[in-house]
């Protein structure tokens, strides 16, 4: 069964990418074509500065997504901090019960924040 965990946790992985990458493929659609609208219509020849904006953005998303990574071999380098390295890190914390009482300590700290944050509930 050990053998055949990390196919399992790579086809996890690429369904949640794919989940992810289609996501921004969705949002990303419209805002191009509104922003080469708007690169056609205001007035100067600016090369479609906004639309271009637009495609670099998707190509950094791209990147950070990595769809294809669980392809290779190799582990996700720290530095890229991609979402490889933040699913690495789930998985580290799901692993490993002191990181988990640690993220269940975060969540509840946080939680508590954001309570006293929205000021008292349930008052008329």
């Amino acid at each position: 069964m050990t053998s055949r965990f990390p196919v399992l946790r790579d086809v996890i992985v690429f369904q949640f990418k794919l989940f992810v990458d289609g996501l921004r493929d969705l949002l990303i659609s419209p805002v191009s074509l509104l922003a080469a609208l708007v690169d056609l219509l205001v007035p100067g020849d600016d090369g479609g500065r906004r639309f271009y904006a637009v495609v670099r953005y998707g190509r950094r998303t791209e990147m950070w997504i990595n769809l294809f990574g669980a392809a290779g071999p190799e582990k996700p380098a720290a530095e890229t901090k991609g979402m490889d390295v933040i699913l690495q890190d789930l998985e580290e914390m799901v692993r490993d019960p002191a990181r988990r009482e640690e993220a269940r300590a975060r969540a509840q700290e946080l939680l508590e924040r954001l309570r006293h944050a929205s000021g008292p509930t349930g008052q008329s």
